[in-house]
């Protein structure tokens, strides 16, 4: 007995198509410890900086990471226009 194939051929139109846009360039992924060296000059402890600062990456149970360019706009909200801090802000 033969076997006939019941498969089917199916062909993508040209005009269904859709592009996928690269996803934009965040920075590098950066680990508590170099957050707090590289971006607080040591001036915070890598434990503060898994309590305080957002927009986390969670690798895993116990692995997270942050993005450059996502803790340099936070820590940019957080300074206050006169360079002082945000207690003085007679500018």
């Amino acid at each position: 007995m033969s076997k006939s194939s019941n498969a089917q051929v199916l062909s993508i139109s040209k005009s269904s198509e859709k592009r996928v846009e690269a996803p934009v360039d965040r920075g590098k992924l950066l680990t508590a410890a170099q957050v707090a060296s590289e971006l607080f000059n040591g001036t915070v402890s890598a434990a503060w900086v898994r309590r305080n600062v957002p927009q986390k990456v969670v690798l895993g149970h116990s692995t997270v990471r942050w993005y450059v360019t996502d803790v340099q706009a936070w820590i940019s909200t957080k300074r206050s226009p006169c360079g002082l801090p945000p207690v003085a802000t007679d500018c």
